[in-house]
């Protein structure tokens, strides 16, 4: 049986391989900067100041501005995190920010 050896290559032309590395790498670059996120648009969200009155509640408030394609559990969700409130519950006088979206 053949013994199982390692090839071992060898650069017979400089100019090609290093040809070959420079179109790796600005293969590698084009497919990184394709899928980069562009995070400016996501912080550029629409939303509505509302000041909180006696017996509001985060579901009451957030009836009047979820779209129609959103649940409104994910929407309340998504105002807990934009507001960095640590529970659901909200007082009088309290600002809250509402995401708005196109209905």
């Amino acid at each position: 049986m053949e013994s199982l050896k390692h090839k071992k290559y060898r650069i017979v032309s400089k100019k090609r391989f290093y040809l070959f590395l420079t179109t790796i790498l600005v293969l590698a670059f084009i497919v990184f900067y394709s899928f980069k996120v562009d995070a400016g648009r996501a912080s550029e969200v629409k939303t509505d100041a509302v000041y909180v009155s006696s017996g509001d509640t985060l579901w009451s408030l957030s009836k009047k501005y979820v779209s129609n394609r959103m649940d409104i559990r994910e929407y309340i969700d998504e105002v807990i995190e934009y507001n960095n409130l640590q529970s659901i519950n909200i007082k009088p006088g309290q600002l809250i920010y509402m995401p708005i979206y196109n209905k």
